[in-house]
């Protein structure tokens, strides 16, 4: 795959054939070009020509539903050292997106196993795994993780679904001692119920988060935040299995 990317700030997912490429501000030729070249359209617009990388998969995969955030993606990583070689299993497939971002983290000696649900769900995910070349490294699993976790000493699990709590037992049995389980939730009854299910499955170190991004805003005429920012979009609850 190659990455176009115009003035906007646009980005465009083309395959390595694609020699044309059309876009309202004119038609780029990407015949012989090579990325880190600056190309212009025949209506004299500028594009940049990059080999993508996983944060430019996460901006282009088509969806199937809501994703998790990059705001939260950052501090899941962060909380369980999650790693080069580890294992983890997620919960709530999606689109795929935390999957791929899980996948690029634990490389090629680790192992991300996702369940999902819902096949249609379950075929779009498998598209964008192998659109980002991350399908060997993971594992997609049409079941429903309620009814059971199969892994054994993995390093973390990770719940993006509705009632996490009804499979957290399961993470507590899947874990590693000193491994870490994650839920995240939109809604703070759900997430309550989740940090209390963890306290129950005798999870140590429970603690809930939120977190909020504001841009600033760099003008000549002075800095400042923007006046927009990515507010809430979900909860964080995190627990470590000792």
């Amino acid at each position: 795959m190659r990455l176009l990317i115009d003035r906007r700030g646009k980005k465009y997912l083309l395959r390595e054939d694609v020699e044309e490429f059309h876009t309202s501000l004119g038609v780029v030729k990407l015949r012989d070009a090579r990325p880190g070249e600056k190309l212009r359209s025949h209506l004299g617009h500028e594009f940049y020509l990059l080999e993508p990388g996983v944060v430019d998969y996460y901006d282009r995969l088509p969806r199937a539903g809501s994703i998790v955030m990059k705001k939260e993606i950052g501090p899941i990583l962060a909380y369980t050292g999650i790693g080069s070689g580890s294992r983890v299993v997620e919960a709530g497939t999606g689109t795929g997106a935390l999957a791929i971002y899980l996948a690029n983290v634990v490389g090629e000696e680790g192992r991300v196993y996702t369940y999902e649900m819902r096949e249609d769900h379950l075929e779009v995910a498998k598209r964008n795994f192998a659109l980002a070349g991350m399908e060997d490294r993971i594992e997609a699993k049409l079941a429903d993780v309620r009814q059971g976790i199969e892994e054994r000493d993995v390093d973390a699990v990770i719940f993006d679904m509705p009632d996490p709590w009804n499979a957290m037992q399961h993470a507590y049995n899947a874990l590693r001692h000193g491994g870490f389980v994650v839920a995240y939730n939109p809604y703070i009854e759900q997430i309550r119920r989740a940090y209390l299910a963890m306290q129950e499955a005798d999870f140590k170190d429970t603690r809930v988060i939120e977190v909020l991004e504001r841009e600033i805003e760099v003008k000549k005429v002075g800095t400042r935040p923007r006046t927009r920012m990515l507010g809430h979009t979900g909860y964080l609850a995190f627990g470590r299995k000792y």
